[in-house]
């Protein structure tokens, strides 16, 4: 029945289309192309809804079911454009100037949004379902076009859904924009200073404030289109697996210089390997030239670099802009062949998953109720996979301009809590949690902020595998007051905003807010020294 819709709405802009061929004869070759790809589409569509019916190909069905939809998402917001269009235009009265504006806003309207015209973009629809339907036929069937085409599709569906917020004001599509970015404008809000008074609640911290409040702020909504056209790039020597190099330039501000980032990947002294799984890594967008160039005229800088010598030898850079604290994540995968693809998007855009040795940066659509993959970046040791995604979460939400207000990750895939409590951690009211990795069996500590803006943001973590099985490591110095020795934290905050409690031997503080939370961390940590 859905498909049926759609192939009933692709010949409703087909016909729309056809009387606007003779008020503009210098296009009707164009116009004429376009109603043909929309039967075309029209016939595929049915095509795919009568095989869809077809007891024989219900196990191929299954397999292009996703693809499907995918393709109808994408087809839907395309026609529902087209079809806004139509309704500027009124019946008898319209002039032909009148057609030719629309036809002019139609052509600009479709190449802005994707780079390319409406005739590529219903060509490449075309193809798509041309692969689909050979797949449902012949569940053999292996054409090397049907990867690049749901690619493109993903892509293209991330630009179209990109313009959702502001056309629910003119339009009714029934659905709801996606929570993972903030909606507001872009003009920044009065924030406290985040250096609260003597023991002020951790939910009361805000995110650091936007340095120049009358600056344009590059909206989550940006596009791609706007990148100048691919630069040389300098190769990049292979660092080692997961391995970080900051920013040397001499140019760079203090907030790049001195980030607490720089030390998130040479703190940790153990290392767990994961063991390897069939997941691969790779970026799975449409690549993008010029990146580098845009992201310098959009202010932001190199943040830190970090290499990946797996099979995808990918490179991924964060970039910082220090005004609003915003941050974008850069993929880079070489070729041999030819010049490498770079891939980019801010993080507010993203959200985390584990898949076995991977965390999946995924992008909500159709209102978060859904989660279309972007990139799979690929970790040999649970640490370097730890250090990366709590990185990646404080500088998310760090961002002062585009805040996460759904934080949907903040618990790591594949990790068990094991305990749960309040600690008292430089002043602040912080949620402390102990998480045990069923694969790994590794151990660490997690202190959070605790409610409020930067709800479940880490503030600091700790690997404790290793100290299990130490005497002595654990020290009472009263009924709330816990000692740990060499307690290596990963801090995630700039030294201003959090200094981590320490003893005149450098010995970490643990000050729980109550009794019974202090009593549940010491039975918890003898029951874990017993299995290690």
């Amino acid at each position: 029945m859905a498909l049926r819709l759609s192939a009933e709405q692709a010949e409703r802009v087909a016909e729309g289309l056809t009387a606007f061929r003779a008020p503009l004869p210098e296009h009707t070759t164009e116009i004429t192309s376009l109603i043909s790809d929309f039967y075309a589409i029209s016939s595929s569509l049915l095509s795919l809804d009568n095989l869809s019916r077809d007891a024989r190909y219900r196990r191929s069905w299954a397999l292009v079911h996703q693809d499907v939809d995918l393709l109808r998402s994408s087809l839907k917001y395309t026609i529902d454009d087209i079809l806004e269009f139509f309704n500027r235009l009124d019946g008898g009265h319209t002039t032909p100037d009148t057609y030719q504006r629309t036809w002019l806003s139609i052509d600009r309207f479709f190449w802005n949004e994707a780079q390319y015209s409406l005739g590529t973009r219903l060509a490449k629809y075309k193809s798509f379902l041309r692969e689909l339907v050979d797949s449902v036929k012949d569940p053999r069937h292996e054409s090397p076009l049907l990867a690049g085409s749901r690619s493109s599709m993903k892509m293209l569906l991330v630009e179209q859904e990109k313009r959702l917020a502001p056309r629910l004001a003119r339009m009714s599509l029934g659905r709801n924009p996606p929570s993972t970015s903030s909606t507001s404008t872009d003009q920044p809000s009065p924030r406290n200073e985040r250096r609260p008074p003597l023991r002020q609640r951790s939910y009361e911290r805000s995110r650091p404030p936007q340095l120049s409040p009358k600056a344009p702020l590059s909206p989550s909504s940006a596009s791609f289109s706007d990148f100048p056209p691919s630069v040389p790039e300098v190769p990049s020597s292979p660092l080692g697996s997961a391995s970080a190099t900051g920013t040397s330039h001499s140019t760079h501000s203090d907030a790049i210089d001195y980030h607490w980032i720089k030390d998130v990947f040479s703190t940790y002294e153990t290392e767990t390997p994961i063991p390897p799984g069939r997941e691969r890594a790779g970026c799975f967008g449409d690549p993008h030239a010029g990146i580098k160039p845009w992201l310098r005229e959009q202010g932001f800088e190199l943040l830190l670099q970090l290499a990946f010598n797996d099979d995808s030898n990918m490179v991924v850079y964060f970039y910082l802009r220090e005004r609003d604290h915003r941050v974008r994540i850069v993929c880079k995968v070489p070729h041999r062949s030819r010049a490498s693809d770079y891939y980019c998007l801010p993080l507010n855009l993203l959200e985390v998953i584990r898949e076995g040795s991977c965390l999946q940066l995924c992008r909500r659509r159709h209102g978060g109720s859904e989660l279309v993959l972007w990139a799979s970046i690929q970790f040999t040791t649970i640490e370097s996979m730890v250090a990366f995604y709590v990185a990646f979460l404080a500088l998310r939400s760090q961002d002062a301009g585009h805040p996460v207000e759904d934080i949907r990750d903040y618990e790591l895939d594949g990790e068990r809590e094991i305990y749960g409590g309040q600690i008292i951690d430089d002043e602040y009211h912080h949620a402390l949690r102990v998480y045990r990795d069923k694969t790994t069996k590794a151990v660490r500590l997690q202190a959070s902020v605790h409610k409020g803006d930067m709800d479940h943001t880490p503030v600091w973590t700790a690997f404790i595998t290793s100290l299990l099985s130490r005497r002595s490591w654990l020290r009472i110095v009263d009924d709330r007051t816990v000692i740990i020795r060499d307690l290596k934290p990963i801090i995630l905050m700039a030294t201003d905003d959090y200094t981590p409690p320490q003893n005149n031997r450098g010995e970490h503080i643990l000050k729980f807010a109550t009794l019974e939370d202090a009593d549940a961390f010491l039975d918890q940590m003898q029951a874990l020294a017993a299995k290690y």
